[in-house]
């Protein structure tokens, strides 16, 4: 009787977590264009030219579409009756139940807002928090999965932080500010977790200050957000047809005081995820090629998203993409890793660490040999690739190996090293 008890409660547990997404979640990325504001003179957006109604369907088409799980979003007017509204004509129609959000915090008092929506049968959101910062808050917000091992203590977590950084070209500095002001808090808070930054950032080329911040954090080793695009989208992309498959702004090539004109010429939103996304150490792992600008199919630089074909997308949501925002959705999808408890517990064992951390040419890694036996270390740049690899023979106790970072250029990497009985631990290092 006692076995049938746990079958049941176990098949319980694993019908919370849907059987058409088990193992991936799909994360969409929005700015809304002033959805649902029209105080007068914000961007000449109005009833008549940014129609919420008209929004609404095209948003249902779009994320019919796209079938985020985890869905993110801009500009979103700053009350509590919109959101509610929003989830009832937009997530929870079609007998679906299970679209949830959080209440609003808006320290800054702006007109629009970020906010989130997401699964309630796959995730639920343990702490949301505002970071105080200009022109608008910073949105915190640490969600949980409700995977079936929850009720054996295990807990994976998905850190969602939501930014819109001030616009247009002079206010680089405030960008870096506040980009400042959540490098922060993840350091003080999530140093090795499953983080996103997301958000229209406003940056108009990978030489800010604030992108190479958030990309290249030499002087703290524990924090480097990965751009999915690789280094294809890295650049300085602003009307640069050579980045023209990753543009994300502006939707139409005409203006009419409310949407943005020229057409796809800028890469201002973005999904950038933590090097434990990247390479599956914490559970989640980034599945590679699937981060994508909805409706960019890499021909209509400098032209409407619906102009002609579209080869991306069905023509209706090209049309929905055009009639909702001057702004594309980015997406990307994270496979989500079962099997808990293993990667700790073998990670455990070696103990190691890096010192000097960030280094110049030579660094040393101390760490325990549980038995006697090889273990080898590589080392990998963030783009995947092992640039070395070196194997000695320990005996039991504390060691220490010298590790040659000479011919390494500057930049951040990951040490992984393996035991011959099955021991392993990979390490963030900075070389300066």
């Amino acid at each position: 009787m006692k076995r049938k008890i746990h079958l049941i409660i176990i098949l319980a547990l694993q019908l919370t977590w849907p059987a058409m997404a088990q193992d991936t979640l799909t994360v969409m990325q929005y700015n809304l264009l002033n959805y649902g504001n029209y105080n007068s003179g914000f961007a000449e957006c109005f009833e008549t030219n940014n129609n919420t109604q008209r929004k609404d369907e095209c948003i249902r088409t779009i994320v019919d579409y796209v079938k985020p799980d985890i869905f993110t979003v801009c500009e979103f007017g700053a009350t509590q009756a919109l959101q509610n509204a929003f989830i009832s004509h937009n997530l929870n129609i079609n007998g679906a139940n299970y679209w949830q959000s959080d209440n609003i915090i808006n320290y800054a008092s702006s007109n629009i807002i970020n906010h989130i929506f997401y699964d309630s049968r796959k995730m639920g959101l343990k702490k949301h928090v505002a970071l105080r910062t200009n022109p608008r808050d910073t949105d915190v917000y640490e969600l949980y999965l409700k995977t079936p091992s929850l009720a054996a203590g295990d807990t994976i977590k998905l850190v969602c932080i939501v930014a819109h950084p001030k616009a247009g070209q002079g206010y680089e500095a405030s960008r870096r500010a506040q980009m400042q002001i959540a490098m922060d808090y993840v350091n003080q808070h999530y140093p090795t977790g499953n983080v996103l930054i997301m958000g229209d950032f406003n940056m108009y080329g990978a030489s800010e200050s604030g992108y190479r911040l958030l990309t290249q954090t030499y002087s703290n080793p524990n924090i480097c957000f990965v751009d999915p695009v690789g280094m294809a989208g890295v650049g300085e992309w602003n009307n640069n047809s050579q980045f023209a498959p990753f543009h994300t702004q502006s939707t139409r090539s005409y203006s009419d005081e409310c949407f943005s004109p020229g057409g796809l010429d800028d890469r201002f939103d973005f999904i950038l995820m933590a090097d434990e996304i990247k390479f599956s150490y914490n559970h989640l792992r980034y599945v590679n090629n699937s981060y994508k600008a909805v409706g960019n199919d890499g021909h209509h630089f400098n032209m409407s998203v619906d102009q002609g074909y579209n080869a991306s997308v069905p023509a209706a949501v090209a049309e929905a993409l055009f009639d909702a925002s001057d702004h594309l959705p980015v997406t990307m999808k994270i496979a989500v890793d079962a099997k808990l408890g293993v990667d700790e517990a073998e990670e455990a064992a070696l103990q190691a660490f890096v010192v000097p951390n960030p280094a110049t040419d030579m660094t040393q890694v101390s760490f325990f040999n549980p038995s006697d036996g090889e273990v080898s270390f590589e080392v990998y740049s963030l783009q995947g690739q092992r640039v070395s690899r070196a194997t000695n023979h320990y005996n039991i106790g504390s060691q220490q190996f010298e590790l040659d970072l000479h011919d390494l250029p500057n930049g951040f990497y990951l040490l992984r090293m393996s035991h011959s009985d099955g021991w392993k631990q990979t390490l963030k290092m900075v070389k300066n």
